[in-house]
């Protein structure tokens, strides 16, 4: 039998699609791994999701939810400070936009000797600007870090990619294919969320809907989408100043 795979499982759509994709359909060992901030709203709830799924898939797939190990949490104050690593982060974010999780994440990998820890970006994340050109795929058709990529762009090295070709849609297509999709849809994804439910103006919303999955939001949740830019200049002060000063002059 192959060895464990690990996988950072965060209850987000793209992490549960590829847990589920390796356990039911790979036949693959699990070890699941969860980072907890407890600065934000949305852990909590990320747990409940990853918890609703495993039970989901035990009704779905018994063998294929007994294949998937206890999930290890670290907060993530206590992941390491490795500075050589942020440092490069901190230069590569100027490129362009790099979510905080690819510095932490760099740095837990390489603290727990972890040389191959699977992170489900796929071709519409923004972290794609950084691999591609820079990644080949291997025989178990992961991506990985090309050995002769130099640079900053090494902080991705002791991480690989099993689903950087394909959206969010084509996962939804391939676990309706493989009779999974109930438990899929258990997934959480919204970073602020609301009485429970997903805000529609975080970036996790945002991305959701621009990748084609805004069923996903409630309606209220998609109001907010639609008018998150009113919304924003409607709060600046300026604003609120120059329509105090249209009433007083009657305008």
């Amino acid at each position: 039998m192959d060895k464990a795979i690990d996988v950072f499982w965060t209850g987000g759509w793209d992490s549960s699609y590829r847990v589920l994709y390796a356990s039911v359909v790979e036949k693959r060992l699990i070890k699941p791994h969860y980072i907890i901030d407890f600065g934000r709203k949305s852990s909590l709830r990320e747990l409940e999701a990853i918890s609703d799924i495993r039970r989901k898939l035990e009704k779905i797939d018994p063998e294929a939810a007994k294949r998937i190990g206890e999930i290890k949490i670290t907060p993530i104050t206590e992941i390491a400070d490795i500075p050589e690593v942020t440092e490069s982060f901190n230069r590569l974010k100027k490129q362009a936009h790099l979510g905080s999780q690819y510095d932490w994440l760099s740095r837990y990998a390489t603290s727990h000797n972890i040389d191959d820890l699977e992170l489900s970006v796929h071709v519409d994340d923004k972290a794609y600007f950084f691999l591609e050109g820079r990644v080949k795929q291997g025989k178990d058709g992961r991506w990985r870090m090309r050995d002769d990529a130099e640079g900053d762009v090494r902080i991705f090295s002791c991480l690989t990619f099993p689903l950087l070709q394909i959206s969010k849609t084509e996962m939804r297509e391939q676990a309706q294919k493989h009779d999974f999709i109930d438990a899929l849809e258990k997934a959480w994804f919204c970073f602020n969320p609301k009485k429970g439910k997903p805000c529609g103006v975080c970036n996790p919303c945002i991305y959701a809907v621009e990748e084609g999955m805004g069923y996903r939001l409630s309606g209220n949740a998609m109001l907010n989408y639609r008018t998150r830019h009113i919304r924003k200049i409607a709060k600046a002060p300026g604003y609120v100043s120059r329509n105090i000063y249209r009433k007083a002059k009657g305008q």
